[in-house]
């Protein structure tokens, strides 16, 4: 669920102001970036039907035309190229879910920091291509973005904290609400 939130509102332009948090994630499934997606929009329309306007504030959100394509940021790109580090670094986090090798894919914890600072993917073992994308490697091998790696690593809290105040900034960008 993390990561159709992050897909659809990662689009976001800040100096077009366009993209973001608009629902068109629906329209865009069939990218290749939006590989797997697909089960996570099936499990919100179960729960759209089953929670009614009350519960949801009864907030509505515009769902415009898809996003134009290659708007998320490519996963082979070094940490230069990704920054706007405390916040990428914590949204980076979220890899701990799911199947990049960064600890329990189930658990939701500060594992993905831990195991970034072991560096796994340069050992003889050959476990390069079982763990992470390219870009979490290079977020290990950027000093300002191992400074954040290194205090989340050691203070799950922190993390959690940050996380949540990244998060909401990120669904909020783009994003359009309008009053009952």
């Amino acid at each position: 669920m993390l990561r159709l939130v992050f897909h659809d509102a990662g689009t976001y332009e800040m100096y077009e102001n366009s993209g973001g948090m608009n629902g068109s994630i629906v329209y865009e499934l069939d990218r290749p970036e939006n590989a797997g997606l697909k089960k996570s929009l099936k499990v919100l329309e179960k729960a759209k039907t089953e929670v009614d306007a009350k519960q949801q504030g009864n907030k509505n959100l515009d769902i415009l035309d898809p996003d134009s394509p290659g708007r998320l940021p490519q996963e082979s790109l070094d940490a230069s190229a990704l920054k706007q580090t405390q916040e990428l670094v914590t949204l980076s986090g979220a890899h701990t879910l799911g199947g990049k090798g960064f600890g329990n894919p189930n658990v939701f914890d500060n594992s993905y920091y831990k195991i970034l600072l072991e560096k796994p993917w340069s050992s003889a073992a050959g476990m390069s291509s079982m763990i992470g994308l390219p870009s979490d490697r290079a977020l290990a091998e950027d000093n300002e973005c191992l400074r954040w790696i290194k205090a989340y690593a050691d203070d799950q809290n922190l993390f959690f904290k940050d996380f949540k105040d990244a998060y909401i900034k990120l669904v909020n960008s783009g994003a359009k609400w309008r009053s009952p």
